[in-house]
């Protein structure tokens, strides 16, 4: 049998591949990670304040919130400033009023009948009642009344508001059939429809 020089011997080595995952035992591919993004089923918890820090909603003590991204579920502000983020991540989303619930309309605080709402509510200033608009139902106040007139805002609470979202990602997974169908039911685009980042 012939010896090899050392020589010969480390030329021989250079020529040599190790394969992927041989040294150091088998390694497995790692998953792609899962961002939210259209079609996603995203659960998160949240805390959203004023700019004066008073909380307007929680998520605290309750489920998360679950929601299909990208179909409109969400104010625009907040579906932005969420697309991306993955599973466990927090983030505080800042919000304009522009991209939340709009600006304050003074054209929409206006008087209707006492007689077309509900005579069994005891109205009081202040207080919301869901009423009916072509878009559905809606939040409307009540700013003043008497017995033959109620002056009722329909700008929506929040309008005219900046807000901020404290949130944590809780869960993000595909849109099941029956989702997607409830979806398009709905006017959402089909998935060939949605549009590609």
């Amino acid at each position: 049998m012939q010896k090899l020089g050392l020589g010969a011997f480390i030329a021989l080595m250079a020529t040599v591949t190790i394969a992927p995952g041989f040294a150091g035992g088998s390694q497995e591919p790692e998953e792609p990670e899962i961002v939210i993004a259209p079609n996603k089923v995203v659960e998160i918890h949240y805390e959203g304040t004023l700019s004066d820090g008073s909380v307007f909603d929680s998520s605290e003590g309750q489920e998360p919130l679950e929601f299909v991204f990208g179909v409109g579920m969400l104010i625009p502000g907040l579906e932005e400033g969420l697309e991306g983020m993955a599973e466990g991540d927090t983030a505080t989303i800042e919000v304009s009023a522009e991209d939340a619930y709009g600006p304050r309309e003074e054209q929409a605080v206006q008087p209707i009948p006492r007689a077309e709402i509900d005579p069994e509510i005891e109205l009081e200033e202040g207080m919301q009642l869901v009423g009916q608009s072509p878009q559905g139902p809606m939040i409307v106040t009540v700013i003043e009344f008497d017995d033959e007139t109620v002056m009722i805002d329909f700008n929506h609470p929040l309008a005219g508001e900046d807000l901020t979202f404290d949130v944590e990602v809780v869960s993000i997974r595909e849109a099941d059939d029956d989702e997607m169908q409830q979806m398009q039911g709905q006017g959402a685009p089909a998935p060939e429809e949605m549009p590609v980042e």
